[in-house]
């Protein structure tokens, strides 16, 4: 993690002097780290996916509703990322559409978890 922050600041001390006369060259250069940042995690993701998995599975969580978390936390940081990195290159809009359809994946992907939970109150009620 300090390899990440130490990186990041000497980066934010260089993106403020490019931001000025290279502006398309910043939001490359953020890009690229950005990039690298998430290739540098990838093995720590897999090692949290594992553990989510065994987690799941000592408690009997079906292996659906474990899926549709993970893949709404997946989805949620993807689009924050996205919107951020936009916003960051000046483009609100398109920051916007990023977020709604973040938004809109998340909500269905959740349906089959709506759906059990009705059917749930469903046979609960007489």
């Amino acid at each position: 993690m300090a390899q990440i922050v130490g990186a990041g600041l000497i980066l934010a001390v260089l993106l403020v002097h490019l931001r000025g006369p290279y502006p398309a060259m910043a939001i490359g250069v953020a890009m690229l780290f950005v990039s690298g940042v998430l290739l540098f995690v990838m093995p720590e993701l897999g090692r949290l996916m594992r553990l989510f998995g065994d987690l799941a599975r000592r408690v009997d969580v079906e292996g659906l509703y474990l899926d549709i978390a993970l893949r709404a936390i997946g989805i949620a940081y993807l689009s924050a990322l996205g919107s951020q990195m936009s916003r960051d290159a000046g483009e609100q809009a398109i920051a916007a559409v990023i977020e709604f359809g973040g938004k809109i994946l998340i909500l269905v992907l959740a349906l089959p978890i709506v759906a059990a939970i009705m059917q749930t109150l469903m046979r609960l009620l007489p």
